[in-house]
């Protein structure tokens, strides 16, 4: 598969199933921003131009990027590109950036673990309730969050696999 700057992982040609899949996941954001735009701009014409509002129209942004925000820090954004502190950890020998990135892992990844359960029993809790404008059932809007938290532990549990192989030193 092909990262951001074209290297080429291992493991994965540029047009295996792992590249499509990126692929299909990095367009599922990018659609729904270019809905956001559309629905934004059809608010702006119905309001000024026919003097009528668009209740819906907030609505439906709305629920686009609660799906933005969780579907891309679930399925595209990798660890490497998340905003870090690493004053502390650059400096160290790789030893100690093992260490520190298994002891990060394990913390992220036990918490998101810990709140799943609870989490997904909420969400889905959340049929009961709907949205105000377009009646819609709260446990498919916020479904996103589900997929998140189950990325995440996923992600964290991986990378722990590969940080303790015989090549963690490519992971750090």
């Amino acid at each position: 598969m092909q990262t951001g700057a074209g290297v080429e992982t291992q493991g994965e040609s540029a047009t295996g199933w792992g590249a499509r899949l990126r692929r299909f996941a990095t367009a599922v954001p990018a659609l729904m921003f270019a809905l956001v735009f559309l629905i934004f701009n059809y608010k702006i014409i119905t309001r000024y131009l026919e003097h009528d509002e668009a209740a819906w129209a907030d609505e439906v942004s709305v629920i686009l990027f609660i799906w933005i925000i969780f579907w891309a820090n679930a399925f595209v954004v990798r660890d490497k590109e998340q905003i870090t502190f690493d004053l502390v950890y650059r400096p160290l020998p790789d030893r100690w950036k093992r260490v520190m990135a298994l002891a990060r892992l394990v913390f992220v990844g036990g918490i998101f673990a810990w709140a799943l359960p609870g989490s997904l029993d909420y969400i889905a809790f959340l049929w009961r309730e709907r949205t105000p404008v377009l009646n819609l059932r709260l446990d498919l809007i916020y479904s996103c969050f589900g997929l998140f938290l189950i990325a995440v532990v996923a992600r964290s549990a991986w990378q722990i696999v590969k940080l303790l192989g015989p090549r963690w030193r490519s992971h750090i």
